[in-house]
């Protein structure tokens, strides 16, 4: 059995919000140690280097999507699985306003410099642009990789004006229209 302890726990989680809200790049292993009320030197038992420390982040993201699929693939039809993902963007409407989109956000920062930091972060979209693209096959759609395309193209740019506009009803008046084409596939 593998032991996780707590500070290595409240380390991540801490880690995820802080760089959710401020960005990898503004995000100190300090502010993380103070957030996260964990001493600044027992961070270095657990994750020797921030790029260390945001792996586990990413890794705790994928699983965190994961548990939401797992839950989402219990409905019956691959269109209501979609809506029930529109709609746990909608149940987080307010954050992702305030901070973008933690994953596109990330993407977007990483990608300034083509790291190996940068490619598993974006192994995390193309894992979301995976999901939506089985659920479009689902229902037996022959573009579902296109489908998935303007879903996620659709959801991230509407985070995106939704974040620097300050402006929630841009991103939920462009989840119900989602919501509308897919219910109209």
């Amino acid at each position: 059995m593998t032991y996780t302890s707590d500070k290595r726990e409240r380390l991540v989680e801490a880690a995820k919000r802080l760089i959710h809200s401020r960005g990898f790049t503004n995000t100190t292993l300090a502010d993380i140690a103070k957030e996260s009320e964990v001493p600044l030197g027992n961070v270095y038992y657990y994750f020797k280097t921030k790029k260390d420390l945001a792996e586990a982040v990413l890794s705790q993201r994928k699983k965190d999507l994961s548990k939401l699929y797992d839950s989402i693939e219990k409905l019956e039809d691959a269109q209501q699985r979609i809506g029930a993902y529109l709609e746990d963007i909608l149940s987080r409407v307010e954050e992702l306003t305030i901070y973008g989109c933690p994953l596109g956000s990330l993407c977007q920062e990483l990608n300034k410099d083509r790291t190996e930091l940068a490619d598993k972060a974006d192994e995390m979209m193309l894992f979301q642009l995976g999901w939506y693209q089985k659920q479009f096959t689902g229902m037996g759609r022959s573009d579902s990789h296109d489908l998935a395309i303007k879903l996620v193209t659709s959801v991230q740019g509407a985070i995106l004006l939704a974040n620097i506009s300050r402006d929630r009803e841009i991103l939920i008046k462009e989840v119900y229209s989602l919501k509308e084409f897919v219910a109209n596939l």
